[in-house]
């Protein structure tokens, strides 16, 4: 046995002793040392028996009362086993004790005593939870045995296992987001199990339906995971059709980089420190509409999680969060098509079985302002006769496609297919104003651009039952982004640029992951995933200063690297009242030999199931790509971010996250939830000057030693306190999220003191939605209120010039960076729904009223000296929009 090995056990054990002994303060008499245990019971019922045991042992003894009625026990014991004074007390009963877990029996039928194992059958209670609607499976449900006080949690297969039970009936709730939570009894031991879920009823062979569950299925999720329901997410106003990014942000902590555009920001990180997942397959700019929806449909979505502060070891590779998003499977028991026409863009989604084991999805959406606004639009100087074609076309689409078969019981087949893609072209006067009508005019001064940005993934996915505790998922994955701009800009008569820009990215990988689920106590997750990264950038560029001069530019880059990636995590459940996760997570990064093994901790501590759940978390992160762009050139603007990988040069970016939070549900129609967290980051990359305008033709180029030269290595730090509430009464649901948390950031080029606020800082957010939906009618209104984000305010003005010039240059003096803040951002949203049938389908139609009181939110101010003093130019978010959006379901 090695040393490490030897130290895994002692603290294993010291762990397991710590937890016992938290588990039995103060409800247990002591049983570590030599206690002596007294027993002098003559015939008295068996059940005052078991807790006269229960009380002097500390062993948690269930049982199903059917068993115990009638029974009378005599014992006459002293002595220190505890084992030996419960065996005293089954003697002549017909039942006998199995051990389920550390210091936890139940009680079965048969003379054998708890201390004899040889010969006992221990038998496995597995099976999958299902849509019985679709016949989707659904993972991330729960199966709780209410007896025993253990569960599990189904796979990404919607399969489950509880293993190493003794042979019998037990009671067991099922419970999943979005669906009643309902009690029932299965046999352990049979065959495989299917259950067959709907939001009012569970059906299966031999299942019955006894009662709804008073408990909350979020009280039993894994430390570390929120679960989304999809379904109420598609409730809350959005930006004109649903969209699972929009209805995030309904997540304390999380929100818009920008007002309008920009990535998300999870409690004040960066947008580049999100990973997204879709079926499994990295998705690296989910973004349309220059990051104004985002690339996932909620309909076409049968799970999300998002994982905040301390990850599960299975996920890893960015420093703030992970989305982990599966597609549907579609409809395995009847064609279904859903027609949407909203005012950004019109959708459909198609699901069907094929055979009794094969179906399908397929899913596409497109954006018509192309067609209303036209793409081509010849004009004509009524003063000179001159013709020309300006353009103004923009638009996107994506396509989303999975197919699933279902060989047998233990063998299943999935291969999934997306690409999305956004196309603008544009040829329009070099002088824009407000006025449109302005823009369609011949001009000697223009620019033309041509840009497109897209993604591709495709993922198959083998899912084997190996045996009936042990599951085995392996997945390939292919992950493109590309970027093209081509540009032509005529900022003079004689002066001109020329400019194609390209960035392409490839992750091309295989992971496998095996669940194996050991026993009532401990379920253990490992895996190994392999990737190969692929970075190329091009840029050719002609600059012409006049009709002699002109400097050709070509660059080029190109980088590779291996990321491998191991890890081990156990779910384990010493207690009722506990659930521990602790995992370890290795990874090694080719570019530059790195290499790392970081830990993973979380925890789950049931005070009441109802009234109080408390987890923690406690994670360390290592992210190898660094996103970036340049700072100064304009001949390549719009799609130079992009992705850098960790090298000799660059160093991958750590950090670390700890998370506390606590879950109540003091009456039935309100559920609070209390979170407070802390994280640190190191290596991260900010620009080395932030007062960089983007205002000349000619840069550094696109070589990644040029763009990191705009850049310095910081540290981050965040911490902050998250409040959610949600009420329920009858056909009312409020929402509310509260935040309050700081982010800084300090440049390690700076005095180590230097921190300041990060650009991305919030110190305080709120969000509030009031919904109702009646038969026929819904509607919500909604509003959010947060602090601005830091702005650099100058602090004063001064002029140099030479004393014989008339007009010397003013400058503005801003020695400190994010000194200010801009004013409180305030929104209200509103929407009405109407459900209704026609021509033999389903449809709704709703209006969503986007800044209903029009308030003009200022979401970019800029500082400019002037003569007499310092203009100040502010940029306002959308005004009211109202938008509406009509389904037909077929």
């Amino acid at each position: 046995m090695t040393v490490s090995a030897s130290i895994a056990r002692v603290l294993h054990r010291f762990v397991s002793l710590f937890i016992a002994m938290l588990v039995c303060a103060g409800a247990c008499t002591p049983v570590f040392g030599q206690s002596s245990i007294r027993l002098n019971l003559d015939a008295v019922p068996l059940i005052e028996a078991v807790d006269v045991v229960r009380n002097q042992t500390g062993f948690d003894i269930v049982y199903a009362q059917r068993l115990v009625e009638d029974k009378i026990a005599s014992c006459q014991y002293a002595g220190t086993s505890r084992r030996a004074a419960l065996e005293c007390v089954l003697q002549g009963t017909g039942l006998r004790a199995e051990r389920v877990r550390r210091g936890q029996y139940v009680l079965v039928r048969g003379e054998r005593g708890p201390s004899s194992r040889n010969g006992v059958q221990r038998v496995t209670l597995s099976g999958r939870v299902i849509d019985g609607t679709s016949g989707e499976t659904l993972p991330g449900a729960h199966i709780y045995l209410t007896t025993l006080r253990v569960g599990a949690t189904t796979n990404s297969a919607g399969f489950f296992a509880i293993s190493s039970l003794p042979a019998g009936t037990y009671n067991v709730r099922i419970s999943y987001l979005g669906y009643n939570t309902v009690d029932t009894t299965l046999v352990a031991g049979t065959d495989p199990v299917r259950i067959l879920l709907s939001p009012s009823t569970i059906e299966s062979e031999g299942v019955t339906v006894q009662e709804k569950a008073d408990e909350q299925p979020e009280n039993r999720r894994l430390p570390g995971m929120m679960a989304l329901s999809l379904e109420q997410l598609e409730q809350l106003p959005s930006l004109g059709e649903p969209d699972l990014f929009k209805a995030l942000q309904w997540t304390p902590g999380i929100r818009k980089s920008g007002a309008v555009s920009g990535g998300l920001s999870v409690r004040g990180a960066d947008p580049d420190q999100n990973l997204y997942l879709l079926d499994g397959a990295p998705v690296y700019h989910p973004w349309h509409a220059f990051s104004l929806i985002s690339t996932f449909q909620t309909g076409t979505l049968k799970s999300t999680n998002l994982y905040r502060g301390a990850f599960p070891a299975e996920h890893g590779g960015r420093l703030a969060s992970i989305l982990d998003a599966q597609m549907k499977d579609g409809n395995r028991t009847e064609p279904e098509a859903v027609v949407s026409l909203s005012a950004l863009s019109a959708r459909y989604r198609i699901e069907s079985p094929v055979t009794r084991s094969t179906s399908f999805m397929l899913s596409g959406r497109r954006s018509y302002v192309d067609k209303l606004l036209g793409r081509e639009h010849p004009v004509r100087d009524t003063d000179t006769g001159r013709l020309d074609t300006l353009r103004t076309g923009y638009y996107f689409y994506d396509l989303s496609a999975k197919i699933t078969t279902r060989f047998n019981e233990r063998h299943r087949l999935s291969v999934s297919h997306y690409r999305g893609r956004d196309n603008l072209d544009l040829r329009l006067p070099f002088d824009l104003s407000l006025n449109f009508s302005q823009w369609l005019r011949p001009a000697d001064l223009f620019f033309e651009v041509a840009q497109n940005w897209e993604n591709q993934m495709t993922s198959a996915r083998h899912q084997w039952l190996v045996f009936d505790d042990a599951f085995l998922t392996t997945t390939l994955f292919s992950s493109r982004y590309s970027a093209r701009e081509a540009s032509f800009v005529q900022p003079t008569t004689t002066a001109s640029l020329e400019s194609d820009y390209d960035v392409k990215l490839r992750d091309l990988g295989a992971k496998v992951d095996l669940d194996y689920y050991a026993s009532v106590a401990h379920q253990i997750r490992a895996g190994i995933q392999v990737s190969n990264l692929d970075f190329r950038s091009t840029l050719e560029s002609n600059i012409r200063r006049s009709a002699r001069a002109v400097d050709v530019q070509a660059d080029s880059s190109d980088q590779s690297s291996w990321e491998v990636t191991g890890y081990l995590q156990d779910i384990w459940q010493p207690s009722p009242r506990w659930t521990l996760q602790p995992g370890v997570r290795a990874t090694y990064f080719s570019r530059g030999n790195y290499m790392h093994v970081r830990p993973r901790f979380s925890a789950r501590y049931t005070v009441h199931p109802r009234y109080l759940v408390l987890r923690g978390g406690l994670g360390m992160h290592v992210q190898y790509l660094h996103r970036i762009r340049d700072r100064y050139s304009l001949a390549y603007d719009l799609v130079s971010s992009r992705w850098v990988p960790a090298s000799e040069r660059v160093s991958p970016a750590t950090g670390a996250q700890v998370s506390l939070s606590g879950r109540s549900q003091p009456t039935r129609w309100l559920t609070l939830e209390l979170s407070t967290y802390g994280r640190s980051a190191e290596k991260t990359l900010i620009p080395a000057d932030v007062f960089v305008t983007k205002d000349g033709l000619e840069g550094p180029g696109i070589e990644v030693g040029a763009l990191l030269g705009q850049y310095v290595e910081a540290d981050e730090r965040a911490f902050g306190v998250e409040l959610t509430g949600l009420i329920e009464v009858g056909q009312f649901d409020a929402r509310l999220g509260v935040a309050s948390g700081r982010t800084f950031v300090r440049s390690l080029n700076d005095d180590a003191s230097a921190w300041r606020p990060a650009d991305l800082d919030v110190p305080f957010s709120l969000r509030a939605a009031l919904s109702w939906t009646g038969t026929r009618w819904e509607s919500s209104i909604a509003t959010e209120i947060r602090s601005g984000y830091p702005l650099t305010t100058p602090v004063t003005r001064y002029r140099l010039g030479d004393p014989v010039d008339d007009s010397p240059t003013s400058y503005l003096y801003r020695p400190q960076i994010n000194n200010g803040r801009l004013p409180t951002y305030l929104r209200v949203d509103a929407t009405v729904g109407y459900r209704f049938s026609l021509l033999s389908a389903r449809w709704k139609a709703k209006l969503n009223l986007y800044n209903a009181t029009n308030q003009a939110n200022v979401i970019d101010r800029q500082f400019a000296p002037t003569d007499t003093g310092v203009r100040i130019d502010d940029r306002r978010g959308l005004p009211i929009l109202p938008l509406l959006e009509l389904e037909m379901t077929l």
